[in-house]
């Protein structure tokens, strides 16, 4: 199946982002500012608890605006948290309010989501953040989170907690929330860290409610010492004192049901008529805009009705925002949605409706239509964008949208289960896939949806290869390729049709499906479509594949262009397996590199992770880079026991072992080898593959090399060389090499030379040579030293002595990374212009515009700038450009 399509972060309304502007006439409140300014100045964490209505948006908004400005300047990212936030999405707004102060990114802010998925996924996304962080010259910065009562992802908390961990000093946390938010503050509490500003810090005193009676004289009535009292200094119930008219009973203790109240009959019902409608039409909306009011509202006076509102003071902050912004306060905002719903109840399915139909974040768009019941266009908005939630790693964002709708209606839309399955599969959960991609194809071919079924019946292939139903699936894609398909579709369901010769080890028929799969592309050069087929190296050296996937990786960046994608990473991926393939292996560890970095830079996909960590093992292994090719064997292997679902690992865990083991023979590491050995046949269950019978008599062969029992090795390598496909997956040129040699250790060399003389004749161009390298530097070395005579033919024996000193005359892995294009201090072309740019105080922006690049690939150009140089900072960066040009 393919992988999720590359998308750009997902869309929100940017007022969550902004701090609300401070009101005009309020109150000083010094011992309060005098506190909270120096807590925001010095502290690492600072909360504001408190129930609703005691003014922590107000004193944390009218605060951030004292701040001294410092030499150089004050960062604030403000995000304003709503109930439907989930992990992808505040890491979104968490970036963008970052966006403005060009943090020196090493993981693209994009990918932070995906990021989180990995193993330790969420201290990855810490660490990266710190990092970010601390490369940023400002005096001081603060990261504010307001309303985090609404969290109800756990997750972000627990971000939220490693990252308090890594803050660097010059950076602090506030919290601004109901309830004590989970985070563990005791050992902030005795570092002295942490500035608590509770319900008793945040009342109004005797002085203060003094200076509210004075600025509003006109309601007065009561003195400060009565009023304090009866309202314990909330300043909600305050407000609702000093508001009531002359003669109105007042509560002793005014509570929410009193304000409730008091905005019905001091405000609302004294509003003008068509005030007072627009009010409760706009309240489905979290911000207030000219353009969403209008639509929602279907009013052309909104801009003076929103005027009319700021003017009257009722109770909404002004956002700074480009755009004229509004913001109700919780509580006014909840009451009004109480009065809509008992007043015009059957306008408010029709009002979500309109608020959804211009929304560009995914969640509420899917939460307002889920609110009205609207359940077929919850369910189109949901399928249409579920691909690029997969691209930004949200699949956890589309699981909890569909919890939202009703058993009966998720059980008859094909949409949304072909929604879950797709969600299933960047956990590799391939029991779920299979299950809901069933399900969906039945649907579709119910309702008349044949182009939707077909590709629905592809992926539900992926599931059936992995419940070792591999005849179901060729009969399936079979049927399929008959079908008259779009190209489009028609490059799905063939790319679906040469994994399935792969699985099912009918590697001769596998290129002539990758042909079709790839003419069909190149007749549709949409990048969106192209960037869904990343993952192809396992297809290197079988027979046909090299020049198809030559051919792939040209069209791909000529169509996709070159900024860093998951495409772009598959595709240095195959060039360094088809550099592993020619025995060209510094040319293979540069685009590792390449390869690595990318991955890095878009948090590590899973799927492009695992292709790099098979790849490295054995590129490091060829290198003998003994410890380092070990590491990564045990991480790869590792990462699928504690990270994947029964089906994935039942399937896969015997192909990453043997990976690794014959890492472990070409290093000669004979311990090693009868350990992974050991794993490798334990492994064996019901659900593999083809080719894990043939990979575990391959291990037990080289087991039995490594203790010299050359018969039993010579039995079990025998119908393992018989095979001549060249995959450097499939191992027929390493057992055909390895039986070669044990036919010279017993003086065979007849015998020898015939068995080596069918893969001569295959590989005449050189450009397939690779997996004969796996045979390790001793087999080669005795092969190219064997008294052949005139048993092979020059050209053969030459090709022997290349292959042996491949292995043997390799430079430093330092070196092979430093191999990188001439420039300065390493740098290419344009990342020298860049820091040309950064040097001359250009921000991100001006960079882009500059040189006509997208901000994505100049915050690429600068993390590859900082990490070359070797410095944590633009301005280090721009020192040592003016260093390097003195």
């Amino acid at each position: 199946m393919p992988s999720p399509a590359a998308a750009p972060a997902p869309s929100f309304a940017l007022a969550k982002i902004q701090p609300p502007r401070p009101r005009a006439g309020l109150v000083a409140r010094p011992l309060l500012e005098e506190a909270l300014g120096r807590a925001l100045m010095e502290q690492r964490l600072t909360l504001l608890v408190a129930p609703a209505g005691y003014g922590k948006t107000s004193a944390l908004g009218r605060q951030i605006r004292l701040l001294p400005e410092g030499p150089e300047g004050l960062a604030l990212a403000w995000v304003s948290v709503d109930e439907d936030d989930q992990l992808p999405r505040f890491l979104a707004c968490l970036a963008t309010a970052l966006e403005p102060y060009d943090l020196p990114w090493r993981v693209s802010p994009e990918a932070l989501a995906l990021l989180a998925q990995a193993e330790h996924g969420l201290r990855d996304v810490a660490t990266e953040l710190a990092n970010a962080l601390a490369g940023t010259e400002v005096w001081r910065g603060l990261i504010v989170l307001d309303d985090a009562h609404r969290l109800s992802d756990p997750r972000i908390f627990e971000l939220l907690q490693a990252l308090l961990e890594r803050l660097p000093p010059r950076w602090g946390v506030v919290v601004a929330s109901r309830v004590e938010p989970m985070l563990s503050l005791a050992r902030l509490r005795a570092q002295g860290e942490l500035a608590e500003f509770r319900q008793f810090d945040l009342r109004f005193n005797e002085s203060e409610v003094s200076a509210l009676l004075d600025l509003n004289a006109g309601s007065a009535g009561a003195s400060p010492r009565e009023l304090l009292e009866r309202t314990d200094g909330w300043a909600a119930g305050l407000r609702l004192s000093l508001a009531t008219r002359p003669g109105t009973a007042r509560a002793s203790v005014p509570t929410q049901r009193h304000l409730f109240d008091y905005l019905a009959t001091e405000v609302l019902d004294e509003l003008p008529g068509d005030l007072r409608e627009f009010l409760l039409r706009c309240s489905v909306l979290p911000e207030l805009t000219v353009a969403r009011c209008a639509h929602v509202a279907e009013t052309p006076h909104a801009a003076r009705l929103l005027e009319d509102i700021e003017r009257r003071g009722l109770f909404a902050s002004v956002m700074e925002a480009d755009e004229f912004t509004l913001r109700l306060h919780d509580l006014f905002r909840d009451f009004l949605e109480d009065r809509l719903q008992r007043d015009f109840p059957d306008e408010l399915p029709r009002l979500l409706r309109r608020a959804a139909e211009h929304e560009p974040d995914l969640s509420r768009a899917v939460g307002y239509l889920a609110r009205a019941g609207a359940w077929d266009e919850a369910t189109a908005v949901l399928a249409r964008r579920a691909q690029e939630q997969l691209g930004i790693g949200a699949s956890a964002t589309l699981e909890q949208l569909l919890t939202l709708f009703p058993e009966e209606e998720f059980a008859r839309r094909p949409d949304l289960q072909l929604v879950k399955g797709l969600a299933a599969w960047p956990h590799f959960d391939w029991s779920t896939l299979l299950g809901a991609m069933q399900q969906a194809a039945e649907g579709f071919a119910r309702m008349g949806r044949e182009r939707d079924a077909v590709l629905t019946r592809a992926n539900v292939c992926s599931g059936l290869w992995h419940a070792g139903r591999l005849a179901e699936s060729t009969r399936e894609l079979t049927a399929l390729r008959a079908m008259p398909l779009d190209d489009a579709a028609r490059a799905f369901v063939y790319y679906s049709s040469a994994w399935d010769e792969f699985v099912a080890a009918r590697t001769e028929r596998v290129a002539p499906m990758f042909s079709e799969m790839l003419a069909s592309l190149e007749r549709v050069p949409v990048p969106m479509l192209w960037m869904q087929f990343p993952a192809h190296c396992v297809f290197v050296g079988l027979p046909g594949m090299q020049p198809l996937l030559d051919r792939f990786a040209h069209s791909a960046v000529r169509v996709c262009g070159d900024a860093p994608t998951q495409l772009r990473a598959g595709v240095a991926n195959i060039r360094a397996w088809l550099a592993l393939g020619a025995a060209q292996l510094d040319e293979a560890g540069q685009w590792l590199q390449r390869c690595e970095e990318d991955c890095h830079w878009l948090g590590m996909p899973r799927i492009l992770a695992t292709e790099l960590r098979l790849a490295r093992t054995l590129w490091l292994a060829l290198r003998g880079e003994r410890e380092a090719c070990h590491a990564v064997g045990r991480e790869m292997v590792d990462d699928l026991r504690l990270h994947s679902p029964l089906s994935h690992r039942q399937v896969h865990e015997s192909e990453v072992l043997f990976v690794h083991l014959r890492a472990c023979w070409i290093l000669r590491d004979d311990e090693a080898l009868r350990r992974v050995d050991a794993e490798l046949q334990r492994a064996g269950n019901a659900y593999e593959w083809p080719a894990a019978a043939a990979n575990r008599s391959f291990s037990r062969a080289l087991v039995a090399l490594a203790d010299g029992r050359l018969d039993e090795a010579r039995t079990l390598l025998q119908p393992l060389a018989d095979d001549l496909n060249r995959s450097l997956f499939y191992p027929a040129t390493q057992a055909r090499l390895l039986l070669a040699d044990i036919h010279v250790q017993q003086g065979r060399l007849d015998l020898a030379a015939i068995t080596l003389q069918d893969w001569f004749d295959e590989v005449h161009d050189r450009r397939e040579i690779g997996g004969a390298l796996f045979a390790g530097p001793q087999v080669l070395a005795r092969l190219q030293s064997a008294a052949w005579g005139s048993r092979l033919a020059a050209p053969e024996q030459a090709l022997l002595v290349h292959l042996s000193s491949v292995l043997g005359l390799q430079a430093p892995v330092a070196a092979v990374q430093s191999a990188r294009p001439a420039g300065m201090a390493g740098l290419s072309e344009r990342e020298t212009e860049v820091l040309a740019r950064i040097a001359a105080g250009d921000s991100n922006k001006l960079i882009a515009r500059a040189f006509d690049l997208s901000p994505h690939t100049v915050k690429r150009h600068v993390a590859n700038i900082l990490g070359k140089l070797g410095v944590d900072t633009r301005g280090q960066a721009a020192a040592r450009w003016r260093e390097l040009n003195a």
